[in-house]
């Protein structure tokens, strides 16, 4: 009695391979669409799928920093004098004087909860911020060449009223810098 002796495969290596090959690239084509269709983070995205903000660009450069031979206008200089009030020296003014403003000639506080080099980031933050009931608006400026989307709120006159805003957003999970002088 002669035995026949079992195959184990019946394809060659070199159709597994064109397999593996032809499931590779559907794979990547479908995460392609799957990227492309908006269905995966982009990288610019936290993970909850709401805009990080985190692209920010320094607000002043170092004094001596860029040549000052450009032409300076109402609306390039007044960007540039606001300050950024650290988040525990608004909470102490709000502590000690609510009723304090921005600057001793009477200013008042801006809050930026954001910016972006995508004006739809920026207006995604916008209408987020508007379920929360508070009203943003988008402030395009240009930086070394560059377009940025800021969303901000305020003015507001007060400390008080400020730390209020900059406490509900910090509680719905985003990050804010008050700023005192601007608009």
């Amino acid at each position: 009695m002669v035995r026949k002796q079992a195959r184990r495969g019946s394809g060659s290596a070199g159709g597994h391979l064109a397999s593996f090959i032809a499931g590779l690239a559907c794979g990547l084509g479908l995460a392609l669409l799957a990227w492309m269709g908006g269905y995966l983070p982009r990288g610019d995205e936290t993970p909850s799928g709401l805009p990080s903000g985190r692209d920010e660009p320094p607000i002043i450069d170092a004094p001596g920093t860029e040549a000052r031979d450009r032409q300076y206008d109402f609306f390039t200089v007044l960007p540039e004098m606001e300050v950024v009030v650290p988040r525990e020296e608004i909470e102490q003014r709000a502590r000690e004087n609510p009723e304090q403003p921005a600057t001793p000639t009477g200013g008042s506080y801006v809050i930026q909860a954001g910016s972006f080099r995508s004006s739809g980031d920026a207006e995604a933050l916008k209408a987020q911020l508007a379920l929360l009931g508070l009203i943003a608006r988008v402030q395009e400026v240009s930086v070394d060449d560059t377009t940025w989307y800021r969303v901000r709120l305020g003015p507001y006159d007060t400390a008080r009223a400020a730390d209020q805003a900059r406490r509900q957003l910090q509680d719905n999970g985003f990050d804010a810098m008050v700023m005192s002088g601007g608009g």
